[in-house]
């Protein structure tokens, strides 16, 4: 018992000093750190007049609701389980309760930092709208907690279960009620029958039905590989993550339209790099997620003149998202075939992402002028955009490369 306790300290510990590297690194390496900042000065003083604006109808209650559901019910854990484990660890599963209990416990531990957070950003809004008081604020993060604490233990449960999707559902459904009770400020005996009703399903419905599965070991670890990813991803935008696994989507319907058209040096890089963001990890999904946020938040926030700094923060975020393409490894036969200077490489990278971002600031500024309906605006957008366009490509990436440059040398 003592030996399995030690290996999951020793795990999480390896974990906690890796991270801690890496943010290091991201802390020292990038101009992450000013973004936040401002972007946390900013989003204040503007939070504060998107309040005030508001009507006295504005369904507060509701919206505060959606978003604790969407933070309560996805509830991953971090088992830091390997793949070598299937193997060696399969044979004391049954000595393994008290590590995975406390895998559950640092996983709740970790989710509610992200929960407090939002609570903290939400109280404003909670309190203009219901017009209650802290105590029942306080009420509402506690049942808050509390549902993030029983999805995580119906989501353990539903690793011994097979057919997952409809107990997610009830799960979201349940988890909504309740919030909803206790976030509108509904009577006690709402939220108390919505958490009886829970508890009654966890005992009748996922407990009955896990004690008679067997734990998916494949499915644990495919979990903990995803939650190890989303982190070393995040990192791999500000700093090189040489274990950073690579995965390749086909997107046939989308790579159709980019088809190979030329095989000269200066079609090369460009090509590979195309395909790259097309098909790569979730580079496109990146992009086309960031464009679709930032044009709705443009239109909805429109904050006037400050509508340039918001602009010109999410093309700049959006090229700091794009920039790992330049370090993606490209397979030795594909990279490897033509003797093309790296020059090449330097040119066509630089011209894809010129045109990406210049991309997106066209869709923002167009958003932005949907919302205010000012020919000036949308110059004074485009200008915004596609300066710091300008800038990141042809000052920062070209930076980036005299800096890999004299490195090498």
């Amino acid at each position: 018992m003592e030996a399995i306790n030690q290996l999951w300290r020793s795990r999480c510990s390896e974990n906690f000093r890796r991270q801690l590297r890496y943010w290091n690194l991201i802390g020292k390496n990038s101009g992450l750190m000013f973004f936040v900042y401002a972007m946390i000065l900013a989003g204040a003083f503007y939070y504060k007049k998107w309040l005030d604006s508001l009507p006295a109808h504005f369904p507060g209650g509701l919206l505060l609701t959606l978003l604790f559901t969407l933070l309560v019910v996805p509830s991953p854990i971090r088992t830091f389980l390997q793949r070598a484990d299937c193997v060696f660890l399969l044979p004391a599963e049954s000595e393994l309760n008290s590590y995975f209990v406390k895998s559950c416990l640092y996983s709740f531990a970790m989710q509610s930092l992200l929960l407090s957070v939002f609570l903290i950003i939400s109280a404003p809004l909670y309190f203009q709208q219901s017009g209650n008081s802290e105590t029942a604020y306080l009420i509402a993060a506690l049942a808050i907690f509390a549902a993030k604490g029983w999805n995580i233990y119906c989501h353990w449960r539903e690793q011994r279960i097979d057919e997952t999707k409809p107990l997610i559902i009830l799960r979201t459904f349940l988890s909504f009620l309740l919030l909803f009770a206790v976030l509108n400020g509904m009577r006690w005996v709402a939220y108390l029958s919505c958490a009886a009703v829970m508890l009654v399903i966890s005992f009748l419905l996922f407990e009955k039905q896990a004690a008679r599965g067997l734990l998916s070991w494949e499915r644990l670890i495919a979990m903990e590989t995803r939650q190890e990813m989303k982190f070393l991803r995040f990192a791999n935008l500000f700093t090189d993550v040489p274990k950073l696994r690579r995965h390749v989507r086909p997107r046939i319907w989308l790579t159709r339209f980019v088809p190979a058209r030329g095989f000269d040096r200066n079609e090369v890089y460009r090509q590979l790099f195309l395909k790259t963001f097309i098909r790569a990890d979730d580079y496109f999904g990146i992009y086309c997620r960031l464009n679709i946020i930032g044009c709705l938040t443009v239109y909805f926030v429109s904050m006037g003149i400050w509508t340039l700094f918001l602009i010109a923060s999410l093309v700049y975020l959006t090229g700091l998202q794009l920039l790992p393409l330049w370090r993606y490894s490209f397979p030795q036969a594909l990279e490897g075939m033509y003797p093309v200077k790296k020059v090449y490489k330097k040119k066509a990278f630089t011209r894809l992402m010129a045109g990406l971002l210049a991309a997106e600031s066209v869709l923002l500024s167009i958003s932005g002028l949907l919302a205010d309906c000012s020919l000036l605006n949308l110059l004074l957008y485009l200008i915004s955009g596609l300066g710091v366009s300008f800038v990141f490509v042809f000052g920062y990436v070209r930076h980036l490369f005299e800096k890999e440059g004299t490195q090498r040398s």
